[in-house]
């Protein structure tokens, strides 16, 4: 708990913090990307994942009509810009993202004129919309592989990554490297019909395009254009760092420093032949000059998120510079019940102390890839996790029910649809296995959750949204889930929160991550400065936080969130000298400066 100051604290008038409006003045607007080329600065970023939000039609699979009908739900939560994972024509061997025509809709979403509603409806709304740019592979599905299969003779011969392998003393060919697919075992697959090896780093499905062939870089360029033509507002892309392969694919790439692996592992080598090639650059370059393109046509800025795992840092980075906005910053999706707040601290600083000069940062706890932060951290930590990622510099992406504290669902093995829980077996599959993150979304207590009036869901519904549903936490009032996240997301309106600028104040238990949030070049004076405390730690902490920033001294605060308790908490005024957190609260006040705090 924060230790009380005297009441007359409250209304002392050198007391240079009012409260009063506190998420209605000074605010910077969350949507509406026209005319603003920093837009994506300014908004919060959700995930949908298209088959798990909303069903229209009753069979059980999320689509474009169900989202349609939930977009007020992003105005209640003053939430700018959703991120549609892929809803494109696709045999469905990975969800999606195995794609047989990357210019239509899948009949399971839906029809291209539900996605052109779904762009009117939303930009109604000042909603931005951005879509999955899958440009690494296709389907094998695709008219581009089913002609190159024909042979080495016909236009889309070389759209795919071909060899003809090793030939073997007893007459048989074997692949012409040691290359492993991301999802497990052999990366090359034998074509009985070309009568060669394509490369595939992800499901046999699923083959590989050929970036070192233009006609191929220009038909991409001609997906980017028919999105872009049809009032997309930007595109997250896809598993960049698989684009380019080296040229010569007789070499076999090295043995990694990872141990207990199986050699059909992906972890098993050092992929430094097919992972984060310099040419990858090139391609995003010329993506951006097709963004630059449009922009000059609408004045509208395409906003282009890159989708990279970089424990280095190295080359995620570079991103920056050859044409994405952003590069995803993954750091705190390895936030687990091990890592505390000094740890949290560590990973902001990370990101931050690397970027290039001038440049926006971005934080993510979840996606459709990991597990959830409630099963990572722990469901105490869900409304601390929320206002750490809403709190930081930068643009933050909230995964789906991250914003009602969702929790995975528990599947057996014969209950898998994840192409990598099944790969790997029913011995491993709980470690690979995606579909927990992946469940319907939780609306209300009826029916599959209010998500779909089916006899069965693609998956289950997590049995616990009788009590947890949208519906339920909008009753329980300010202290949900819900709620909790929806005061922070019109917090961060603030200018305080839309500029980079960041402070740690020094020497804070191991358990918190403690930060002031403020905007120099805020033309109100005294510019506001809030301070947001964290307990990521498993316990009770009493810290000195007072901070010096902007010239001033700042040694009291008043409480604008406290998640252990909300109601009767706002406007009290607190000593930063004697802070103390439970584990798993979060705290947010706006901080005071006396005439006595001058430096």
């Amino acid at each position: 708990m924060t230790q009380r100051q005297p009441s007359s604290s409250l209304v002392s008038l050198t007391c240079l913090c009012i409260y009063a409006a506190v998420v209605v003045m000074g605010t910077v607007a969350s949507g509406d990307a026209a005319g603003d080329p920093d837009w994506w600065k300014h908004t919060i970023v959700y995930q949908i994942y298209p088959r798990s939000f909303q069903d229209s039609d009753g069979d059980g699979v999320g689509d474009l009509r169900g989202i349609i009908s939930r977009l007020d739900h992003f105005n209640y939560m003053d939430i700018g810009t959703i991120w549609l994972s892929p809803f494109y024509p696709s045999p469905m061997v990975d969800f999606g993202y195995d794609i047989s025509d990357f210019t239509d809709v899948d009949p399971v979403f839906g029809t291209i004129q539900d996605f052109d509603r779904l762009i009117v409806e939303a930009h109604k709304r000042g909603i931005n919309v951005l879509v999955d740019f899958v440009p690494n592979h296709s389907s094998n599905e695709h008219l581009w592989f089913k002609e190159s299969r024909k042979g080495k003779d016909n236009p889309y011969a070389d759209y795919y990554i071909w060899d003809d392998g090793k030939l073997m003393p007893d007459g048989t060919r074997q692949p012409p490297n040691n290359w492993v697919s991301v999802f497990s075992g052999d990366a090359w697959t034998w074509d009985d019909r070309r009568q060669q090896f394509y490369f595939h780093q992800f499901t046999v499905e699923q083959p590989d395009l050929n970036y070192r062939n233009p006609k191929v870089r220009e038909e991409m360029k001609n997906v980017l254009r028919f999105w872009l033509d049809r009032g997309v507002d930007g595109f997250r892309i896809d598993a960049i760092g698989c684009l380019f392969e080296v040229e010569d694919l007789s070499l076999d790439e090295p043995r990694s420093k990872v141990a207990n692996v199986s050699s059909r592992d992906h972890l098993y080598l050092d992929h430094i032949y097919t992972n984060n090639l310099p040419e990858i650059h090139e391609v995003i370059r010329e993506w951006r000059d097709v963004f630059d393109e449009y922009e000059r046509k609408t004045g509208k800025h395409p906003f282009a998120v890159t989708e990279i795992y970089d424990e280095t840092y190295v080359e995620s980075m570079k991103y920056y510079d050859s044409g994405a906005d952003i590069p995803f910053n993954f750091d705190l999706i390895g936030v687990d019940r091990s890592c505390d707040g000094a740890c949290i601290r560590s990973y902001v600083n990370a990101w931050i102390e690397r970027m290039p000069p001038g440049k926006w940062p971005n934080f993510v706890i979840g996606n459709h890839d990991r597990h959830r932060i409630t099963r990572r951290k722990g469901l105490a930590y869900a409304d601390a996790m929320n206002v750490l990622l809403l709190t930081l510099p930068g643009t933050p992406t909230t995964y789906y029910g991250e914003e009602i504290a969702m929790e995975e669902i528990e599947l057996s093995f014969d209950q898998v649809q994840d192409p990598w829980g099944k790969n790997v077996g029913p011995e491993l599959f709980h470690i690979y296995n995606r579909d927990g993150c992946r469940s319907p979304m939780q609306w209300s207590d009826r029916r599959n959750s209010g998500f779909s009036s089916a006899q069965s869901t693609w998956l289950p519904v997590n049995p616990d949204y009788k009590t947890r549903n949208v519906e339920a936490q909008k009753i329980q009032g300010s202290n949900s889930h819900l709620e909790i996240y929806r005061f922070v997301a019109k917090l961060r309106r603030q200018s305080a929160f839309q500029s980079p600028d960041i402070h740690f104040p020094p020497d804070t238990s191991s358990g918190v991550i403690a930060y002031a949030r403020y905007n120099p070049r805020d033309p109100e004076t005294p510019s506001p400065v809030y301070l947001i405390a964290v307990n990521a730690g498993g316990v009770p902490t009493t810290d000195d936080l007072e901070v010096r920033v902007l010239g001033r001294h700042f040694k009291t605060g008043v409480v604008v969130l406290d998640t252990e308790g909300q109601e009767g908490r706002t406007e009290e005024e607190v000593a930063l000298k004697d802070i103390r957190l439970r584990p798993g609260q979060a705290l947010v006040l706006k901080l005071c400066q006396r005439s006595n705090d001058e430096l």
